[in-house]
């Protein structure tokens, strides 16, 4: 009987042991590298005039393709965008109407500029050397920017000369990978775009068609004209 009742008691110190204990760093196995992501996503976007968010899906292809799609409360589609290298669209289902464009024709207004950080996002960072720290470097594009890696050569930060930063938080052992639970984007005029990976799938195939808009019986119009949702 006395066994019986210490049982509840023995199963909540063990409960409470389990939840204390802190989850192992993830660190990277030699030669495994982000080949395609395919995860349910929680999105914040915070900008200095509003702020908003919702859940999703996002589909990531190396080294530049991205589809992501924006669902409302009730499972509709409120916004899909799709990247394939310098060019960027944007659907929204609701006005049967798409942008397309470079990301270069972004406009400032809108809310999609920030969007334009995600190609730089995932860009892989080069090998944190032996003294990890910091890493300075120039970009495709010409301008440098500045990496930061934890003790295990994981990616904590970037940042560019002129002020767009990522932050990479949470790193877990996802098939054999490193990989983040949450990116946030943050551009320079202090936009912020906050991404959390809901139980992610990396390195499994991805189907072709996942990543190429559908824009049968939508208006295209220039990716420049948008102005918000």
């Amino acid at each position: 009987m006395k066994i019986v009742k210490c049982l509840p008691l023995l199963a909540m110190i063990l409960v409470t042991a389990c939840a204390t204990v802190p989850r192992p760093a993830a660190i990277p196995a030699p030669g495994k590298e982000i080949e395609t992501v395919q995860s349910p996503v929680s999105v914040t976007v915070k900008t200095a005039k509003r702020s908003i968010g919702g859940r999703g899906f996002l589909v990531f292809r190396h080294p530049d393709q991205f589809h992501m799609a924006i669902l409302s409360p009730f499972g509709f589609t409120v916004m899909e965008m799709y990247s394939d290298g310098e060019r960027l669209t944007c659907i929204i289902p609701s006005k049967d109407v798409a942008y397309q464009g470079l990301l270069s024709d972004l406009p400032e207004q809108g809310g999609l500029k920030n969007w334009g950080l995600i190609k730089w996002v995932v860009e892989r960072p080069p090998v944190a050397g032996p003294s990890l720290g910091a890493r300075e470097i120039v970009m495709a594009d010409g301008r440098r920017e500045q990496i930061f890696f934890d003790s295990h050569g994981l990616v904590q930060r970037k940042v560019t000369e002129d002020g767009d930063e990522a932050l990479y938080k949470g790193y877990r052992d996802v098939n054999g990978v490193a990989f983040p639970e949450t990116i946030e984007m943050i551009n320079r005029n202090g936009d912020r775009i906050l991404i959390a990976f809901d139980e992610p799938e990396v390195n499994q195939p991805v189907e072709e068609a996942a990543l190429k808009p559908k824009l049968d019986n939508v208006t295209v119009l220039p990716i420049s004209e948008f102005r918000g949702l």
